[in-house]
């Protein structure tokens, strides 16, 4: 089995071109838009993913992108433009978004899966200093319809590993986070800066690329 990406990264941004390959489709069914470890049997063979979403700015990829019917949506970060340290602000923010026609009708017809980079965590370049990070988080995860109960609410980050498909037909989605954690970052030299460094991540991530 060959799962072939649709890319969209960086595309929504005035002046940045879209790009990306496009594969056959496929559905399945299980929980919407959940971050998290979860294995289902249909496999998947289109994924689509994008990221730098500028809730202001014109989108007029939501279009081409439902299009390629994609069986998987990927935020890769900066799924919208956060910069504040106030969450009401960052409440109307997202909600801006999800009132966009055409990113409305993708979560309803497309499982959403996803992470965050700076914009989306708070601030430029931001980092484990961002003092507003926990409830950042709280906003994204509510972004891609996390449950309240999901074990994924209990992290400290937003990562996540997905399992798709049957054996012989599998295919395997980790997202990282290489915000929450991040030590303030240096021009030089750069060795030595943890982007992912808990010891309970570490041990996540050895076991999510195991199998």
């Amino acid at each position: 089995m060959q799962v072939r990406p649709v890319g969209f990264a960086g595309a929504f941004r005035r002046g940045a071109p879209p790009g990306g390959l496009v594969g056959s489709g496929g559905t399945e069914s299980e929980p919407p838009s959940i971050p998290s470890e979860v294995k289902a049997q249909t496999p998947i063979t289109r994924i689509a993913f994008g990221s730098c979403n500028d809730q202001a700015a014109p989108q007029p990829l939501w279009a081409p992108i439902r299009a390629a019917e994609p069986d998987r949506w990927i935020w890769m970060g900066d799924n919208v433009y956060g910069d504040t340290l106030n969450m009401t602000a960052l409440d109307s923010i997202y909600a801006r978004q999800n009132r966009r026609p055409g990113h409305r009708t993708l979560r309803e017809s497309t499982r959403v899966i996803g992470t965050w980079d700076d914009h989306d965590h708070g601030a430029n370049d931001a980092g484990r200093s961002y003092p507003k990070r926990d409830r950042s988080q709280a906003h994204v995860l509510d972004f891609m319809d996390v449950p309240e109960d999901h074990p994924g609410r209990e992290r400290a980050g937003v990562y996540s590993a997905h399992t798709y498909g049957p054996p012989g037909k599998r295919a395997k989605v980790i997202l990282l986070d290489t915000r929450h954690h991040r030590d303030p970052i240096t021009r030089a030299p750069i060795s030595g800066q943890r982007y992912f460094p808990t010891r309970r991540g570490t041990s996540w991530a050895r076991r999510s690329g195991s199998g």
